[in-house]
């Protein structure tokens, strides 16, 4: 079968019933004994002719609420209602130019519009904290109530006293709610340290800046170790990305091998020539396993090695303990495999590493581990080469300035600088930092500046809670919760409603009532993107250059608000209106598009405009192994084998150093780590981190959605689930040291008979199907209930907490 061919089967399962669904305009109609994955038959649709539909433009809200990745033209019939979405064709979605395809949950995207559960009306709080019983009052009520409150909890306790929790990377938090909290005078960004900025990091620290472990040019490429990567779900629709999985495909038909290191044989790792079903949590142990062999078997680039590296010599003799004996009974992988795909990493060139969330920041030694792939690629002479890590062609130049576009300037020079940060170097009021999330000497004016959206002053969202609990090294008085349900973003949800109690002060704005809201004093409704014009986004590719801003769909529901102007009208509120353009988010958008040369009101009109690029311009090969340029942000200009960035220097906690050579620390619970706990919780659970069918926790209340993932599953191998006498289908107790879950048993072989994998985020019911939510506490579907939270096993550089435990599981008979 050709790669085209198996790539558009794939592919068509995970899409083709949003497509259908979204076509018709209503939700297909499929009888109980007639399930579309039994018969392989699409249902009967309506033909409609969209040439009499109104199209408008919008940036998809279904990978997060306020990415620009997907230009979408939304279709609304003669009634003004949203019945049908496609892909920009000019935009560059997908495939790339022309295509008009969408995943399943942009083609799931008009019914976050319609959605029943939607909030309408601001409410404010008349019970106790948790009870749920609220009032509704209005904007005005809502707006004064929180100014005053967060203006005396400055006064009485310090500005530092307030934070802004993060989803997952979102743009108006980052950019606009960053600004109000630095006026506000605050550097408590709460960030989740589940993030792309953990894996980043800790790639500045090995390579630096500059180059990347993973290739850009897969068509070139020989090998590809892809470590931990979840494409097939994480990146289905978004071209630009490294990981969509459209380019691994393309790739192989050019000659492109690839080994999946992953503990699930997810779909596209079918296609890999090797699976190396690694024990969730001991990646680290599998790395440095391969480091020692490549070194010991002189696999490794002499040259490079000799020029490029700082101390490879003290890398070389440190991985001496590391050796496959050691790591096979860590990993459960055997000596003979980890032999095996060392050497073809050692001698298969050009080779890339392509690794993701589910390794280097869900891992308590994720920072290490990251750091060792990126050293695979870098020891073994496959850094800016062609097919090899980096090395991407060079786009040629917008044809517009696209300079300021979704840039909203954070104003960090309002944040206070006390002594303590002007003494150690550190960005202005790192000092107050309730739970550094990176060590504080890291965070310097030069390592997060005022000019980024991603690289700034934070706090780690899980410490943050337990400062409140524990006041070490005091409590958060305020926060703000947007567009994020705490007791499912993080570990062990049952803390963080005790800190929900004990907090003074907790809003939150949200589409829907997430089970955090039952804490909240204040719940501000938050219209969706298609209910305003707030974001501008573009994009360059060789056609020509793209601009694009979401065109209004529909009115706001109820009064419901856009998230960017809602924190204009609350800086007003608090007395901050000179910073946001007096309540005038407009401006804000008319100052991104002044070098491009056109207005607000052209594009809001056409929703977007596309310059053809007629130059001939095509992207160019770069100059390769530039390595005295990429390196020079690094100590000695090389790479950083012995790691002198932070060996020798305090970790996050304050309470001990960091090393200067990797190591493996593992997880908290483990078959080879924990013995005694083996012992009676003999399986590893972990979950992924993103699912095609879902954004994190969020849209299982979508039917077109939740029709396909009805209920909370865990992938189980069939021998293990029979040997508990546990069928398919069946729900299953899941308990672990640290609280207990129900699930629905889902066999799959391709799953090591020791592991079973979940997904996290269940809490939303479904009114149109009829299918319940599920509780974040013990006896619910949420697997935060099972890990550990221990602070102290958190990664001692950036954070990362681990996504694994041990477990014991029954048949449910509740």
């Amino acid at each position: 079968m050709s790669q085209s061919l198996t790539r558009r089967r794939f592919f068509e399962g995970a899409a083709a019933l949003g497509a259908l669904a979204a076509l018709s305009g209503c939700s297909p109609k499929v009888s109980e004994s007639e399930d579309l994955a039994d018969t392989g038959e699409a249902p009967e649709i309506e033909a409609i002719n969209l040439d009499e539909y109104e199209v408008k433009h919008s940036w998809c809200y279904m990978c997060g609420p306020a990415k620009t990745i997907c230009s979408t033209l939304c279709y609304l019939n003669p009634e003004g209602r949203w019945v049908h979405v496609e892909g920009n064709p000019v935009a560059g979605n997908n495939w790339g130019y022309g295509c008009k395809s969408l995943c399943a949950k942009g083609n799931s995207a008009m019914q976050t519009l319609y959605n029943p559960a939607r909030l309408e009306y601001p409410m404010k709080r008349v019970g106790e904290k948790g009870e749920g019983k609220f009032e509704r009052c209005t904007w005005e009520e809502a707006l004064e109530g929180i100014a005053a409150k967060l203006l005396e909890n400055r006064e009485k306790y310090g500005p530092w006293s307030y934070a802004a929790l993060s989803p997952q990377q979102c743009n108006f938090i980052s950019s606009i709610g960053r600004r109000f909290m630095y006026v506000y005078g605050s550097p408590n960004y709460l960030h989740s340290a589940i993030c792309q900025n953990q894996i980043t990091v800790s790639r500045h620290l090995s390579i630096g800046k500059k180059t990347d472990c993973y290739p850009y040019q897969l068509g070139k490429t020989k090998l590809l170790v892809n470590w931990g990567v979840n494409g097939e779900n994480a990146d289905v629709n978004n071209t630009n990305d490294k990981a969509n999985p459209y380019r691994r495909f393309d790739a192989m038909e050019q000659g492109l091998e690839f080994i999946d290191v992953r503990p699930m044989l997810d779909p596209l790792a079918a296609h890999a020539s090797e699976w190396v079903p690694v024990r969730p949590g001991t990646d680290a142990a599998l790395a440095l396993a391969f480091l020692n062999v490549i070194i010991e078997e002189d696999l490794y680039d002499h040259d490079f090695c000799e020029n490029w590296c700082n101390g490879f010599d003290k890398l070389a003799e440190h991985v001496k303990q590391f050796p496959p004996s050691w790591a096979a009974p860590i990993t459960g992988i055997s000596e003979e495999q980890i032999v095996h795909v060392a050497r073809r990493i050692g001698t298969e060139k050009p080779m890339g590493v392509m690794y993701g969330n589910g390794a280097g920041d869900q891992a308590n030694d994720g920072n290490w581990l990251s750091i060792c792939l990126n050293l695979l690629v870098a020891i073994t002479g496959n850094l800016d080469v062609p097919g090899g890590g980096g090395a991407g062609k060079k786009m040629p130049d917008p044809l517009f300035d696209t300079s300021k576009i979704g840039k909203i300037k954070p104003l960090m020079e309002k944040l206070p600088v006390y002594p303590e940060d002007a003494e150690n170097g550190w960005a202005p009021s790192v000092s107050k930092l309730v739970a550094p999330e990176f060590p504080r000497w890291f965070q310097d004016p030069e390592t997060y500046t005022a000019d980024t959206t991603f690289n700034y002053p934070r706090s780690a969202y899980n410490r943050a809670f337990q400062a409140i609990l524990t006041g070490e090294p005091y409590e958060l008085k305020s926060m703000f919760a947007h567009s994020t349900n705490p007791l499912s973003q993080t570990r062990q949800p049952k803390m963080v409603a005790e800190a929900l109690k004990k907090l003074d002060f907790f809003f939150v704005m949200d589409t829907a009532w997430n089970p955090s809201c039952d804490y909240a004093d204040y719940v501000l409704p938050a219209c969706t993107r298609y209910e305003d014009s707030c974001q501008i986004g573009v994009r360059n590719m060789p056609e020509g250059t793209f601009i694009g801003i979401e065109q209004q769909i529909a009115e706001p529901l109820g009064e419901s608000r856009s998230d960017w102007r809602v924190y204009c009208d609350l800086a007003m509120a608090m007395g901050f209106g000179e910073d946001f353009w007096n309540g005038d988010f407009d401006e804000a958008l008319r100052t991104q598009l002044e070098p491009t040369g056109f207005t607000l009101e052209e594009l809001r009109e056409k929703g977007y405009i596309f310059v053809e690029r007629t130059d001939g311009a095509k992207p160019t090969e770069p100059e390769y192994q530039r390595y005295a340029e990429l390196f020079a942000d690094l100590p000695n200009g090389k790479v950083q084998c012995y790691n002198e960035i932070i060996g020798g220097k305090p970790n996050n906690r304050e309470d001990g150093e960091l090393g200067y050579l990797p190591v493996y620390v593992g997880p908290p619970e483990g078959i080879a780590e924990t013995p005694e706990i083996a012992a009676e919780y003999p399986l590893i659970f972990t979950d992924v981190h993103a699912h095609r069918l879902s954004v994190h926790s969020y849209f299982s209340n979508l039917p077109y959605l939740r029709e396909r993932n009805r209920l909370p599953w865990v992938k189980i191998n069939p021998a293990t689930a029979q040997q508990y006498g546990i069928e398919d289908g069946d729900w299953m107790k899941i308990e672990s040291p640290h609280g207990w879950v129900k699930m629905v048993a889902e066999y799959f072989e391709g799953i090591s008979p020791e592991v079973i994998m979940g997904k996290r985020g269940w809490w939303q019911d479904c009114e149109e199907l009829s299918e319940p939510g599920y509780e974040c506490f013990d006896g619910g579907s949420e697997v935060n209930n099972l890990y550990d939270a221990t602070i102290e096993n958190f990664d001692d550089f950036h954070s990362a907490m681990a996504k694994q435990t041990l477990v014991k599981i029954s048949k449910w008979e509740g």
